[in-house]
This record gives C-alpha cells, sequence and structure tokens, in this order.
C-alpha cells in the first residue's frame, strides 16, 4: 500500500510538471526589420526614400505606402542600402537611423556641424558615402568610420569654419563590423569614355571637351532607349549637362526624362537633362529631380520633394 501511495505521488507529480510545461508561453517571435515592415506595406511595390516638406518619408511607387521616417526640419539625407541606414543632416547635427531595428529612432553621430558644407562617411570597407551633386561646395565635415572613428573638416577657406564634435562614438564602434547586404548599386556616368558615339551631332548643339564625347550613349534603364550625351554648359558654381534620348529601334530622338514626341533628326528641343536617373532594380521606376516617372511611360510630380534612394538598391544612369 506504502509503495502504491509512494507511485502515485511521483505520478501527479510528473503529470504537473507537464502540464506545467504546456502551460508555458511560447517564446516571443523575432521583432521584423522595419525596412521589412515597409516592404510588407508596400505589396510588390518597390520602395523609395524621399526628403519632403523638410521630412523624410518612405513611399511605394503606387502608392501603397507613405511613411514619414525622420521628422523636420531635415536639411539633406542619404541612404545606404547595403547597411539599411539612413543618413540624416538637421539642426547641426548629423544623424543616423537603423532600419534593422523595429522601431529606429535617430542616433546623434556628429553635432555642431553647421548648415554649409557637405558631409562625407568613409566606411571600414573604403566606400565614401556622399550626396551626389554638380556644384562645387565651400566644404566638407567627413566622418571616418574605423576601428577609432573621427571627424574632420574640409576646405572651409572662407570665413569661420564649423567645429564639429564626434558624439556617436560609441554607436560606431558597436556597429563597426555591420553585416553589408548584397544589393545592386551601380552608376553608368556619361560621356562614356572609349565607346563610340552612337550618333553625330551638329556642331550648333556638341558642347563638350573633347569632340569624342559627344553622342556616346548608355543604356536608360529598363527602357530600351538610350541617354546620349551632348556636352554641358560651364555655370559659376555649377555645371549643367546636356543629354537626348534615343530609341535604337526607330533612330529617333526625344528630349529626357519622357519625351512627348521623337523627331528624325536631333534639334535643340530635344536637348534635356542628364540627371542622373535613379532608377530602381527592376529598372522599370526612376527619379527625375522631383518627379517619379514610368519607363516608356509618364512622369508624375511628387512636389517640392527630392529623391534619397531605393530601398532594395538601384541603377543610377547619367551625370
Amino acid at each position: 500500500m506504502q509503495r502504491s501511495l509512494v507511485g502515485l505521488l511521483i505520478v501527479a507529480s510528473w503529470a504537473a510538471g507537464c502540464d506545467y510545461a504546456q502551460a508555458q508561453p511560447a517564446p516571443p517571435a523575432s521583432t521584423a526589420a522595419f525596412a521589412d515592415t515597409l516592404r510588407k506595406a508596400a505589396g510588390a511595390q518597390p520602395v523609395f526614400f524621399l526628403l519632403a516638406d523638410g521630412a523624410v518619408e518612405a513611399r511605394s511607387v503606387e502608392g501603397a505606402l507613405r511613411r514619414t521616417i525622420v521628422s523636420a526640419p531635415v536639411q539633406e539625407g542619404l541612404y545606404d542600402a547595403a547597411l539599411d541606414l539612413l543618413w540624416v543632416r538637421r539642426e547641426g547635427r548629423l544623424e543616423v537611423v537603423d532600419l534593422r531595428k523595429a522601431n529606429p529612432v535617430p542616433v546623434p553621430i556628429v553635432a555642431d556641424m553647421g548648415d554649409e558644407g557637405e558631409f562625407v562617411i568613409e566606411t571600414r570597407d573604403k566606400r565614401t558615402l556622399r550626396i551626389p551633386g554638380v556644384c562645387v561646395v565651400r566644404g566638407s565635415v567627413e566622418v571616418k568610420w574605423v576601428d577609432h572613428p573621427s571627424v574632420h573638416v574640409r576646405g572651409f577657406d572662407e570665413g569661420e569654419p564649423p567645429k564639429p564634435r564626434l558624439v556617436g562614438a560609441n554607436w560606431l564602434k558597436q556597429e563597426l563590423k555591420r553585416d553589408r547586404r548584397d544589393v545592386k548599386l551601380e552608376r553608368a556616368t556619361l560621356p562614356a569614355f572609349g565607346a563610340t558615339p552612337v550618333v553625330k551631332l551638329p556642331k550648333k548643339l556638341a558642347k563638350c571637351a573633347s569632340p569624342a564625347e559627344c553622342g556616346t550613349a548608355i543604356p536608360f534603364g529598363g527602357s530600351g532607349w538610350q541617354l546620349v550625351y551632348a556636352g554641358e554648359d560651364q555655370g559659376e558654381d555649377c555645371q549643367h549637362y546636356r543629354c537626348l534620348l534615343r530609341d535604337p529601334a526607330t533612330g529617333k530622338f526625344g528630349k529626357p526624362p519622357v519625351p512627348a514626341t521623337w523627331l528624325p533628326n536631333v534639334n535643340s528641343s530635344v536637348i534635356g537633362s542628364c540627371g542622373p536617373y535613379r532608377f530602381d532594380l527592376s529598372g522599370k521606376w526612376y527619379s527625375s529631380e522631383n518627379q517619379l516617372c514610368a519607363a516608356g511611360g509618364t512622369c508624375r510630380a511628387l512636389g517640392a520633394a527630392l529623391m534619397l534612394g531605393w530601398l532594395d538598391g538601384e541603377q543610377d544612369v547619367g551625370t
């Protein structure tokens, strides 16, 4: 009888243990990265970042997604798709937003950098991140993201240069060996040195430093067209590059970014901007100044806005 009682107690204890184990809550699922929530909200549509009305937004090409990432007042922005990082300049600070976090908030990296000049990030893997431009800048505030991060000032020959302070050294050290995503980031520039010109331009339209440069071309994303170089107009502080579009299938010419008409011969009406045009990975969508365009289709205005890049990589075409 005694042995049976002990046996019952053992069985009851084991059963209670099983009930307890079954009652334990399941471990929490891993929290999705913010970049993944953007992709999900956009469905199958490509996602891009835009500086609009002083704030950074994520949008999808067909409008399914529109979300503010960094609130105003943002002066400049730069997106690095390889590291899923958004760099912003606002109120004299350089901040970084980590899109691999579930609920990212801007982390201050540099303080007291002022509003003049450009910012540059030199990464551990020998990449130099800067906002593309065709104008001369007064100087730059450069962050060296290496084992011992630092900040330096270059240029600013006139007036009082800024005195930036590196306040985010701990974050930079912590993320120094951050995994780099295998994304496509390509740049096709003009003139296409060494390439054979696809068209001979009239002398009155060709404004190239070397005659061999004029008429060279590169593919215009996934449109099937070519972007043809026609030289540049010199400004006081900026260079204004001149391009036209050519349809190899018909041999006709049109004005970028999307021709209203196609002409059999080149004249001044088809001369437009060389961009650069920022295509998504499919080559079907691209930005042109403050417009979003569909390759072979139409453009729509984005308002007072500036494209910062595509979430999952891009192809930049032009100069």
